[in-house]
């Protein structure tokens, strides 16, 4: 790596009495970083620039902040217990909206409403809070768990081979779970 930042230092910059930098010479740790910090790639940009770049991308970028941001503040102002199912879905001119997981917690935040709204209202970002809107998020989808996969049975000859090899153990529990597996697999698929 060293030697490929040096050799584009020295095609970019000359030879390397301009650098400062000789290889094979005894030069200090800071002499070193001087050099490596002059040899960089110019065309490696840094995320930051990227992100401001595209207008896109920073708009995502400055309300995520935000939501993170009214979301700190809305869990201050809830109960812990009630601030783990709580967040803050949207903020716009004046319209506070709240996102639940759950019926229960979406109950609770109409009785505190009132509440809220004074705690949040003392908050320099929700100063111009107006009303405050609670709904309940879409349920995630469920994955289907009546999926049954079904495996090939288990031949004679193999449920004979778990349990003789149960017959030679010294350890009666695992003896004991061998056979039974062996009566299992020969019990699949009968029903």
């Amino acid at each position: 790596m060293f030697i490929n930042y040096y050799s584009r230092a020295h095609r970019h910059f000359g030879s390397e009495s301009h650098l400062g930098f000789r290889p094979g010479s005894r030069n200090s740790l800071s002499e070193l970083d001087s050099f490596l910090s002059m040899a960089q790639d110019s065309t490696i940009k840094n995320i930051r620039d990227l992100m401001l770049c595209n207008q896109e991308v920073k708009s995502l970028t400055e309300n995520s902040l935000q939501i993170a941001e009214l979301n700190h503040i809305l869990a201050t102002a809830l109960p812990s217990k009630l601030a783990q199912f709580c967040s803050v879905a949207s903020y716009r001119n004046g319209a506070l909206v709240l996102e639940t997981r759950t019926g229960s917690a979406a109950t609770q935040l109409k009785f505190m409403q009132p509440q809220i709204f004074g705690k949040l209202k003392k908050s320099s970002k929700f100063r111009a809070l107006q009303n405050i809107n609670i709904r309940i998020a879409a349920p995630q989808p469920k994955l289907d768990r009546h999926y049954i996969r079904r495996a090939p049975a288990v031949s004679a000859q193999n449920r004979s081979l778990i349990r003789q090899t149960a017959d030679t153990l010294n350890d009666q529990d695992l003896a004991s779970s061998m056979r039974k597996l062996a009566d299992t697999l020969e019990n699949y698929g009968k029903n």
